[in-house]
């Protein structure tokens, strides 16, 4: 059952997607546009270790004319702490080193530093630049701005959706997915997986994609990691 905040916080209608109808929530003004101040926060010793796969990936073994090791291709540890804000804990994150990038061309990325709350499906390295290389001039080209900023919107909700919070809303709706409404406008789908019990993302188009990360809270919301890209449409 969701609490009264989260009743409050949320309208309930009918949507279509994929495969049928499901149950959407949309966000109704829960935003708070103030930049989230870090001292009066309390301390919090609870951490969630971030994803480090991009490297792993670029290892090449050496061959007659180059040496490689992996050590080389070493990624430290980094890790996401619930005491911070998204800005913060995406920033140290040396996986979403070009997801930050984006979202600072954008100009989106001090909303992130606000109060909120939001719930960030952050995009990985390797996956965001094969993704950009595919637009023609690059996605990061001046030209494409306004698709950079519907990628990127949509990989954010207004919002605090925990994991814990996602289950409620899906036993109260009696249905293993729910919609959000993000940032570009467009609804994203998240279902739970019934062979592992997994929450993975979907679009209107019905592209599928896992998590890396399934949900760090944050001072200002919560940071889930995706295995891919996940545009609106395609």
């Amino acid at each position: 059952m969701l609490n009264s905040m989260a009743l409050l916080d949320t309208t309930i209608k009918r949507t279509t997607t994929i495969g049928g109808a499901i149950l959407a929530l949309t966000l109704a003004g829960c935003e708070s546009r103030a930049r989230q101040d870090p001292f009066p926060r309390a301390n919090s010793l609870s951490a969630a270790q971030m994803p480090a796969v991009s490297s792993a990936h670029m290892y090449h073994a050496s061959t007659k004319t180059e040496t490689s090791s992996p050590v080389a291709y070493h990624e430290p540890p980094t890790f996401s702490f619930a005491d911070r804000p998204l800005s913060e804990n995406i920033t140290t994150a040396l996986e979403l080193a070009d997801y930050r990038q984006a979202l600072r061309q954008a100009g989106m990325f001090p909303r992130l530093g606000r109060n909120g709350p939001f719930t960030v499906f952050a995009m990985p390295n390797e996956p965001f630049e094969r993704y950009a290389a595919q637009i023609p001039g690059g996605l990061m080209a001046p030209a494409n701005a306004r698709q950079l900023q519907q990628l990127l919107g949509y990989s954010i909700i207004r919002g605090n959706w925990t994991p814990q919070r996602l289950t409620r809303a899906m036993a109260r709706l009696k249905s293993d997915k729910i919609g959000l409404k993000t940032l570009s406008g467009d609804m994203m789908i998240i279902q739970r997986e019934s062979a592992t019990g997994q929450f993975v993302l979907s679009n209107q188009t019905g592209r599928i994609v896992k998590l890396w990360l399934n949900g760090a809270p944050q001072s200002n919301g919560t940071l889930y990691i995706t295995q891919d890209i996940l545009p609106p449409r395609g």
